[in-house]
């Protein structure tokens, strides 16, 4: 028989749009954002189930719906119908005795009709097995039903996990469904095919490649075109990679992709090696949204990084998701790179505001937030020379985000007692080449702790938490030449309360 997991289709409360008091706070202590999702309370790790069904961008996720640290991993369910407000509802699939409920996805039916939506999952065993389990809902992804067979798919191994299902046309034109998971340990993703969302057939495997001390986690394929031409086609697989072991890089986890081609049983990639996606220490699980409007490739991913994922000084929550971000592959410098652009409501929040020319050297520029932030510069090194951003608020921590024209950088830096007390290896500088020649545009998100950089188009993105307090941030624009820059400024507060 099966079993009812969540209790109805009703939502819930919608989530608080604020910080969440908790009695005297430390300076450091990470305020609520405003505009990314978070869970009320409690602990929040990968995207689970990413799926765009009945007008609703649906979003599961890691969850333990008993306390602010990991454990009882369940999946968590928010609705939004903009990727902005977001609505939490009952737990969706929770963990019984003996089995917790890991990462997988959702994917809505083709058939013109039928409403049901699929989850593959994995079931994490008490006695350290891992296999792929399956649930159905029939009202909107409220409430979910197991799969009395399940397991569905089971190799009889320890860390075969985080099924990703994604729809594909084969050889002779037919739909036909991938899923794509992976042995951890062995950095290996592993590719199956069903007609029907219950039988799987393997059909081969992708891996190991690169450094070794990680275990991969968390793939998806997504197929997308170069240059916005339908007719050059290439898919991407995005993987998350975490050292283990006793001699750990200290960087802690990261996402990585690879570029190359499907032909409905292997994928080839174009490189062996593998690419960073995202420059910064704290994005990683992203996947994307099935049955997104378009076709579009929406991908969200988890905002911290396993090395200090625990010690982040927020309560009663604790994680956050990335903004939505829309890719795409672009060809740069002769390769074909995966590109990333804030997807949705950022857009069209900058669209609507003012641009202002300030001169650079002059006298540093000094804007006051309350703690969330968009700005958008564009600027010409070969007239500005090296240009600098600093980010300061209550808490005894320094973010800056520097265009060192010398040594051809954009870096980002995280320093300062707070950012220490985070953990020991919280503060540091991550970095990507930046042109010394050619004009920069650069897109910053603040939105409390979350601290997103989009460097040309999305070109490269940074990444990070920064524990700069609760209360106003003061931004410090200067430069080392008087050249001009151009900035765009926006208060997400302002425009939610609009």
């Amino acid at each position: 028989m099966t079993e009812t997991l969540a209790a109805g289709p009703a939502p819930t409360d919608p989530a608080p749009t604020g910080p969440v008091p908790t009695g005297p706070a430390s300076t450091g202590r990470m305020p609520r954002p405003l505009f990314h999702l978070t869970p009320r309370r409690h602990w929040m790790n990968d995207p689970n189930g990413l799926v765009h069904h009945g007008g609703l961008w649906h979003v599961y996720f890691q969850y333990n719906p008993e306390g602010s640290d990991w454990g009882h991993m369940s999946w968590g369910h928010a609705t939004s119908p903009d990727l902005l407000h977001w609505t939490e509802h009952p737990v969706a699939l929770r963990h019984r005795t003996g089995e917790q409920v890991f990462s997988g996805s959702v994917v809505a039916s083709r058939v013109p009709g039928d409403e049901t939506l699929t989850a593959l999952y994995t079931s994490a065993y008490d006695d350290a097995h891992q296999a792929q389990s399956r649930a159905t809902s029939i009202d909107g992804g409220y409430t979910w039903q197991r799969d009395p067979g399940n397991p569905v798919l089971d190799r009889g191994t320890s860390t075969f996990r985080d099924p990703k299902v994604v729809r594909f046309l084969d050889a002779d034109g037919h739909a036909r469904w991938l899923l794509v998971a992976v042995e951890a340990e062995d950095r290996q993703v592993l590719l199956y095919t069903s007609a029907d969302l219950r039988e799987w057939t393997y059909q081969s495997a992708f891996g190991p490649v690169g450094d070794d001390g990680l275990v991969w986690e968390c793939p998806d394929l997504v197929r997308l075109p170069v240059d916005g031409d339908p007719e050059d086609q290439r898919w991407v697989l995005l993987l998350s990679t975490n050292p283990v072991g006793e001699d750990a890089d200290p960087d802690g986890s990261s996402m990585s992709y690879a570029v190359g081609t499907f032909d409905g049983q292997v994928f080839t990639p174009d490189a062996e090696q593998l690419t960073r996606l995202d420059h910064g220490r704290d994005l990683y699980a992203g996947v994307t949204f099935d049955d997104a409007p378009g076709g579009q490739a929406v991908m969200l991913g988890w905002m911290s990084n396993w090395r200090y994922a625990a010690s982040v000084p927020t309560a009663p929550w604790r994680g956050a998701m990335s903004l939505p971000r829309r890719l795409a592959l672009r060809t740069l410098a002769g390769r074909v790179r995966l590109v990333q652009e804030p997807f949705g409501f950022v857009r069209s929040w900058l669209d609507r505001a003012t641009p202002a020319t300030v001169p650079g050297h002059a006298q540093p520029v000094e804007l006051v937030s309350s703690g969330h932030l968009l700005c958008e510069l564009r600027w010409d090194p070969a007239a500005t020379g090296s240009l600098r951003l600093s980010l300061r608020g209550a808490a005894d921590a320094l973010v800056s985000v520097c265009h060192d024209v010398e040594a051809g950088e954009l870096q980002v830096t995280r320093s300062g007692p707070d950012a220490e007390a985070v953990h020991p290896d919280f503060p540091g500088v991550c970095a990507v080449e930046l042109s010394r020649a050619e004009p920069v545009h650069l897109l910053l998100s603040l939105d409390g702790p979350l601290l997103e950089v989009f460097v040309n188009q999305g070109e490269q993105t940074l990444s990070s938490l920064v524990p700069l307090g609760t209360g106003p941030v003061t931004l410090t624009l200067d430069t080392d030449d008087r050249g001009p820059v151009t900035l765009t400024v926006v208060d997400p507060a302002g425009e939610l309360t609009a």
